[in-house]
Order: structure tokens, then C-alpha cells, then sequence
């Protein structure tokens, strides 16, 4: 019978549905993820003509006997059978196929391999006959695997010939007995992988049904299981992260989920992507393997070459299994990180603000989050971008987030900041600068400042600037410039939240944490500026002045607060008298230099509290640490300053 009248007793989509899932699209069908390459929504299927097409070309397409040569694996002469059976017709004549579609004669001395085994008894025969008959050079395909002889009698393990070369058969076992298999291509055939037809349990899958003292490694291939069961562990197989769901519901159908399980899936991106997903530990493959039997293949050849530098892949398992265990053992910090910290630590302990005397008091800028909160006109904004204008002129790579001002505002800052350094008597405004004018001070202050801003990014924000935002750009930036930059995020209660239902001090909150975290994962210094209460602007600055945050308290490794000197006058201390408070208050605002005091209210690695005072020349962006031994320079430069 030809191969077209056979084809139109079958339909090919009912055909697919028993092994695959489909997916109505139109009038046609998708399968998800394809048979064939595992990728997606490229693979359809067209009931009106009964045939099915990849717009990959992954496969060629075609009706059914093209579908049980590409999809299933069958060869030639096994597709045709396979034709007849599912047709429901019976072959009188044992033929071979040519090119027309017509039969021709049978090829000779080919072991005949059931294309669809009625009963499960069959398969058993089938498989265990393989088994018995197989050479010695088929068991070396298993050995030269890394698979242990006794496991080749214990899974009944043997090698198929045909026409295309040479299959792996792994059987496949429930309840003691062969119900399935898997072929493995050994000679480079595609596919790689051909399944018997129909629902097959997974691979070891009765482990999950007994009680284990002991891990259960979950593999992707069977052979990647008997890699694991060579080495003395039990292990399942998936037959692919598509088959994930099942292992789910064994192990809930089970009540399983006292087992100790561990994912062991191969070293490329579904495999990293599947395990994600699970609520499993994962068993880590070293990088230049795909996969388990790969790295055991390797483990086998060098011990063949004696390589004393190859590490067992038995004991790299059993470190994994202890950390798994314990993994914050304290016992292999000591032994693996604690050194690299302490060294890692030691470059920050000489890491210079700028300040000679908030130095003097700090004795290093460590890793950690600084908040640094202030009243409006006690210029925090520019303190700190001072600071960060300090460090990159020693050598840091400084990202400054600026969520309300521009960069041409910041730039300009720090040039008529530099035009005071250089020489405060003719030092020009930052609004002067922005107005246009160029006089020689700017020009020599661009170019005192030319080299120092080549460390410098001022990355102009929103209101959609989130601390996800941030934390990316500061990934990319560590990643591109292989240095760990000085961060600083303008300013805090104006990051946006995730979550629109978080309240204001949540939102505040969980943005400080993130902050924080940040800091913490990359080992930088991170500082972020925080406006305060409205309340305490008649007060001395405290934890409670920090706005709508208790978390920055607990959280922040340093927090200093920025505040009018004059705060600390005796009048401050009475209860009332709020209108010459005030007056006091509007007085220092329009002194020039301001004096401003920096009230250390924490500090994690260092001196816990204290002040420093400074001299804050708001027209020029300017502050300038107030020394003993400058009180008299700080008079004379008052007297001199420009109106």
C-alpha cells in the first residue's frame, strides 16, 4: 500500500496530542515548546491538510511519515511500519522503501526494533534481549562514559545497531520492571534523543515513593543520573526541564517533600533557568562541562593520564552537599573568605574625604551606606558633592544620581566651587557661570577641574528613578570600568517605590534597605542625602529629625547631619521663645560663610559620635573645614570676600 493511502487513515493531529501539548492559533496549532529544537511558537500543525511545518527550519515539515522520521526518530523502513500500525492496516510483505514511495526489498542482518510495542511485557523482552546479546564493545561505550560496570547489569544498559549507526538504550523501570526507554544517538544521528511513544514514567522516579536518609540529585539526562549513581548517590531524571511538572506532582502525590532534594541540571541557560524556578538547592557544574556525564567522562580520562590537578568529582559533590547543609559555616569563612575581606577592607582605612578635620575624626570611608541629612540653605547637596568631587581628585570613580537637579547645574557648581579653591578673593557664582560668563578664573578652574571630571558621572534622574534603576547602572558600571565607584543618590525622599500601596515610610523604608543591600553586595561606599522633619528645624539634629524614616537608624552604617552652628546657642534650649528662634535661624541663613556644624549621629566603623564645623560659602558651592589653626585665615577671608 502506498505511503498516501496509508497517510489519510491517520490524523496527524490526534497523533501529536498523545505525546505533546497544542495550542490553538487561528484555525491551525502550535506546539510549545517544538519537538524538535525546544525553542518556541514556530512549530504549527495544519489539521485541513494534515501535515505540520517549523518556520526555523528545524525540520523539513510534511504528513505523517515525514513526522515519525523527523519528530519521532524513526528511520525509513520504521516509519512505514509504524504507518501500517497506526492505520490500523496489516503488512503481508517485508519491504524496503525507495524514493518513489513504493517498497523495495527488506535490508538484511537489521535487528528488528518494535516502532510500537503493544504491552509493556514486550518492551521488557525486547530490552533484556538487547541486554544479553550485546558485546563487549557495546558495554565500553558505557564504561568509557564513566558509567560503573554493575550498573550496566543493574539497568540492563545495552547498544542498538541500525542503519543510521548506533542508539544507547536506557531502560526505563516501575516497580522493578522495564515500562519504557530512552535511545541516545552515539554516532552523531539526529535527534539525539528518540523516546518510545506515549507517557513513560521518570527515570528513578520510585525514589520519591520511599523514605532516603540520603540526597536525591535531580538530573536532566538518564546518563547525567548514572554519572551520580556510578559515584555511590541516587539520582532522577527528567528527560528535560520540560518534564519539571511531574517531578512536582510525584513528589506531592507522595507527600514527599521531607526529601532532601538537589537539582543537578545541565550548564546552559534552560538549565540555570529551571533550577531558579525550583525550591531546590543546586548541585553547581563546573563551567567547561555541559553537563554531569561530561564532567565524569573527563574525571575518567584524567585519571587514565594520572593528572594529580584534576579534583575528584566525588569530593567537589561532597563540599557542595556540606555547604548545602551549613551554608554559613563559620568554619569555611574562616578558611576561604575572611583573609580576602580583611584585604579587601585595608585600602579604605587611608581613603581621604577631603575634609582635614571630618578625616581626623573618621580615620577612613569604609563600605556601607552614609545618610547625610540637613535642613533646606545648610547646603547638603553640596557637602556632598564636594566630598565626591575630593574623591575622584584622589583617584575614585564617583557616580553621583541627581534626581532634581541637572548636570549643567552640577557642573557648574563644581567649577565655581574650584575658582573659590583656587583663589577665594576672585572666585565667581555657579548662577554667574550658568548665566554665560567666562572669565579667566573659570576658564583655569576648567581647567584645574579637567582631569578630576574625567572620574566623575553625574547621571541626571526622575521621578521614575527607582532604586532598581540605580543599582543596574552601578552593575553595568562596575562591569564595564572594572572599578568599584564612590555612589551618591540625590536625594532620598523622592526615589520612587515598586509598590504603589507602600506608604510613605514603608516606601522610605524598603528604598534604604535596597540602598544599603546595594552597598553591601558590591563593597561600595553609598551615599544618600535625606531632607528632615519640618519639626526639628528649631532643634539640634537627631535620629528623629531623619523624615518619615526609623529605618535609616538601624539600617545606615554612618548617618551625619548637617546644621546651622548657631543651633546650639543657649536660647535653643528653652521651651519657648520660638520667634527669636527663628530670628536666629534667618540670621545664620544669611551669613556669608555660613557656619555650619556636622553632627556624627552613627558611625559602624569608627568613632561613634562627633562634630566638626565648617565655613559654608553658598554663593560659590564651597565649604571649607574650620581648624583651629584657620579661625584667624577664616576672619581675614571674611573681611575679603567679594559682594
Amino acid at each position: 500500500m502506498k505511503i498516501s493511502e496509508l497517510e489519510s487513515k491517520i490524523n496527524l493531529y490526534s497523533l501529536i496530542e498523545e505525546s505533546h501539548q497544542i495550542q490553538k492559533t487561528g484555525k491551525n496549532y502550535v506546539i510549545n515548546p517544538c519537538p524538535v529544537c525546544g525553542s518556541r511558537d514556530h512549530f504549527f500543525v495544519y489539521p485541513k491538510t494534515n501535515s505540520y511545518s517549523s518556520f526555523s527550519k528545524c525540520c523539513k515539515g510534511g504528513s505523517v511519515y515525514k513526522y515519525l522520521q523527523e519528530v519521532v526518530g524513526l528511520n525509513e523502513e520504521q516509519a512505514y511500519r509504524q504507518l501500517y500500525n497506526l492505520a490500523g492496516e496489516i503488512m503481508t510483505n517485508e519491504r524496503e522503501l525507495n524514493s518513489n514511495g513504493e517498497m523495495g526489498r527488506k535490508t538484511k542482518n537489521t535487528p528488528s526494533q518494535p516502532a510500537e510495542v503493544k504491552g509493556q511485557q514486550n518492551i521488557s523482552i525486547w530490552l533484556n534481549e538487547l541486554y544479553q546479546k550485546q558485546t563487549i564493545d557495546d558495554k565500553r561505550y558505557f564504561v568509557e562514559r564513566g558509567i560503573a560496570p554493575a550498573l550496566i547489569d543493574m539497568y540492563k544498559l545495552s547498544v542498538y545497531h541500525d542503519k543510521d549507526g548506533r542508539w544507547a538504550m536506557l531502560p526505563i523501570f516501575a516497580n522493578g520492571e522495564i515500562v519504557s526507554y530512552t535511545s541516545r544517538a552515539i554516532d552523531g544521528q539526529t535527534p539525539k534523543y528518540k523516546n518510545k511513544k506515549g507517557e513513560a514514567p521518570l527515570f528513578n522516579i520510585d525514589y520519591i515513593q520511599q523514605e532516603q536518609d540520603s540526597p536525591i540529585f535531580i538530573t536532566e539526562g538518564i546518563m547525567d543520573a548514572l554519572t551520580l549513581e556510578s559515584k555511590g548517590y541516587k539520582a532522577i531524571a527528567l528527560g528535560g526541564v520540560d518534564h519539571v511538572s511531574k517531578l512536582i506532582q510525584a513528589i506531592q502525590d507522595n507527600k514527599a517533600q521531607d526529601i532532601n532534594i538537589l537539582t543537578a541540571f545541565d550548564n546552559d541557560e534552560a538549565g540555570r533557568r529551571a533550577a531558579s524556578d525550583l525550591p531546590f538547592k543546586r548541585l553547581e557544574i563546573p563551567k567547561p562541562y555541559e553537563d554531569l556525564n561530561e564532567w565524569g567522562t573527563a574525571e575518567l580520562k584524567a585519571h587514565r593520564k594520572k593528572d594529580d590537578n584534576f579534583k575528584a568529582l566525588k569530593d567537589n559533590i561532597e563540599e557542595q552537599l556540606k555547604h548545602a547543609a551549613q551554608p554559613d559555616a563559620v568554619s569555611d569563612y574562616l578558611e576561604q573568605g575572611f583573609n580576602d575581606d580583611i584585604e579587601a577592607m585595608k585600602p579604605y582605612k587611608d581613603k581621604k574625604t577631603g575634609f582635614d578635620n571630618l578625616d581626623k575624626e573618621m580615620k577612613g570611608l569604609y563600605p556601607g551606606l552614609y545618610v547625610v541629612g540637613g535642613i533646606s540653605s545648610v547646603g547638603k547637596t553640596t557637602f556632598v558633592h564636594q566630598l565626591s568631587d575630593q574623591l575622584a581628585e584622589q583617584g575614585d570613580h564617583v557616580i553621583f544620581f541627581s534626581l532634581e537637579q541637572s548636570k549643567m547645574e552640577m557642573v557648574s557648581k563644581s567649577l565655581a566651587r574650584t575658582t573659590a579653591k583656587l583663589n577665594l578673593n576672585d572666585a565667581v557664582s555657579s548662577v554667574w557661570i550658568r548665566g554665560g560668563h567666562k572669565s579667566s578664573a573659570v576658564i583655569n578652574a576648567i581647567g584645574a577641574y579637567k582631569e578630576t571630571s574625567k572620574r566623575v558621572n553625574i547621571v541626571e534622574g526622575n521621578f521614575n528613578t527607582d532604586v532598581n534603576t540605580i543599582r543596574n547602572y552601578v552593575d553595568d558600571y562596575i562591569k564595564f570600568n572594572k572599578v568599584r565607584p564612590i555612589v551618591v543618590v540625590d536625594y532620598l525622599q523622592i526615589i520612587p517605590s515598586y509598590d504603589d500601596r507602600l506608604s510613605d515610610k514603608q516606601r522610605i523604608d524598603t528604598n534604604v534597605t535596597a540602598l544599603k543591600r546595594m552597598s553591601r553586595d558590591l563593597n561600595l561606599s553609598v551615599f544618600v542625602i535625606s531632607s528632615l522633619n519640618r519639626g526639628n528645624y528649631l532643634a539640634p539634629i537627631d535620629f528623629e529629625s531623619f523624615k518619615e524614616s526609623g529605618g535609616i537608624e538601624y539600617t545606615a552604617d554612618v548617618v551625619w547631619g548637617l546644621q546651622l552652628e548657631v543651633i546650639n546657642d543657649e536660647l535653643f534650649d528653652k521651651k519657648d521663645k520660638v520667634k527669636e528662634k527663628r530670628e536666629k535661624i534667618k540670621a545664620a541663613k544669611v551669613e556669608d560663610p555660613r557656619q555650619i556644624e556636622l553632627v556624627c549621629l552613627k558611625n559602624r566603623n569608627g568613632k561613634p559620635s562627633f562634630s566638626c564645623t565648617f565655613s559654608y560659602w553658598a554663593k560659590y558651592d564651597f565649604y571649607e573645614s574650620n581648624l583651629d589653626s584657620q579661625k584667624e585665615v577664616f576672619s581675614n577671608k571674611k573681611e575679603l570676600q567679594r559682594v
